[in-house]
């Protein structure tokens, strides 16, 4: 039994008028969760109660591999609350695998298994809207222990009606957004960090965030769901900094990973090589970098290094007389950062093929 389902059941048990465990077929406590072991005698056929040493056990008719757990000497009363945590147990089962098949077809609508034909069938049976506009947003957890991406998040998620959070592995969750009272991309990205927010107080754990495209139709969502992933992706190369990276506003990173190692090192090498290599010291591109960062402005720029407004000229001019570029003109600046992300195409590449 998972987690999440044992989760599920210690908030119904702790609710009971008798304090009763859960145990496994071999007495290991399930409910409450904790390292003790009790000794089990042979019990009869399933829902059937059986006094033993000051307890009463029965093993649960809905699931003979789990074991009731009661101390109580009134038999009565302890049989009473026996069927009723049989009948819960039955229940949030039959729920929990009623949701696993409609996890297992959103996964099969994300990853594109369904031929047009199959995917009007199961969004039919599992009354998943056809025409929504949604957007995936993908979470990847690398922190995760003992409980799973989904168990995590499914806790502290917010949700709307059209919401839906799909487990695709351990570490990996499609949160599908119902997009329709959101006015643009930078609501997801908010959202987005909210969660992030939420998630660090009250694990401490990481989770970085692909965003894809809105999906008007339910047959639109497996794109937005590869354009999440591809944003993760491109993101960890380009910007490991960043947690959030939205597919939209990534197309310079996008064309920048299309590109083959080859091309991308033999133009990062026109201006990156041997002779400016005293130039771009460590120094000179953290200047450059924070330069492009506040939009080329010369006075944010050199109040966020703590520099003379003359002193980051100089710096700037110095790049101009070796190597042609004036990076306070756009079109210098443009061509500048894309030689130099280019270093980084290799890299992508490489751990793109290793991922595969």
């Amino acid at each position: 039994m998972d987690q999440h389902l044992l989760f599920q059941l210690q908030q119904v048990f702790s609710r009971l008028s008798m304090p009763v465990s859960l145990l496994d077929a071999d007495g290991n406590s399930l409910i409450p969760n904790e390292d003790i072991r009790f000794s089990v005698p042979d019990l009869p056929e399933a829902g059937v109660m059986l006094a033993h040493e000051g307890r009463v056990f029965q093993a649960c008719a809905s699931s003979p591999d789990y074991i009731l757990m009661a101390v109580s000497a009134d038999t009565a009363g302890a049989r009473d609350v026996f069927t009723l945590c049989d009948a819960m147990i039955s229940a949030v089962i039959a729920a929990n695998a009623a949701g696993n098949d409609l996890n297992n077809a959103y996964q099969r609508i994300l990853q594109n298994e369904l031929s047009v034909a199959e995917l009007d069938a199961v969004t039919d049976e599992h009354h998943i809207p056809a025409n929504a506009a949604r957007c995936v947003l993908l979470m990847h957890m690398v922190q995760v222990q003992q409980q799973t991406a989904y168990e995590l998040l499914d806790e502290i998620l917010p949700r709307s009606g059209g919401d839906t959070l799909v487990s695709m592995d351990k570490h990996t969750v499609a949160f599908i957004k119902d997009v329709a009272n959101m006015e643009d991309e930078d609501e997801l990205r908010q959202f987005a960090c909210a969660v992030q927010e939420t998630l660090m107080g009250e694990t401490a754990l990481h989770v970085t965030v692909g965003i894809g495209e809105v999906a008007k139709n339910v047959g639109e969502l497996h794109s937005s769901y590869r354009q999440a992933r591809r944003a993760i992706e491109i993101g960890r190369v380009f910007a490991p900094e960043r947690t959030v990276h939205v597919y939209r506003s990534m197309m310079l990173e996008r064309f920048l990973s299309d590109l083959s190692p080859e091309t991308a090192e033999h133009y990062h090498n026109l201006l990156f090589n041997r002779s400016t290599a005293r130039l771009f010291s460590e120094e000179m591109l953290y200047t450059i970098e924070m330069f492009f960062k506040k939009d080329l402005n010369l006075s944010d720029t050199a109040r966020q290094l703590y520099i003379h407004r003359n002193t980051l000229v100089y710096r700037l001019d110095k790049v101009q007389r070796q190597v042609g570029l004036d990076l306070r003109k756009f079109e210098d600046a443009v061509t500048f950062k894309m030689l130099l992300e280019m270093r980084r195409c290799g890299n992508n590449k490489t751990k793109t093929k290793k991922g595969r």
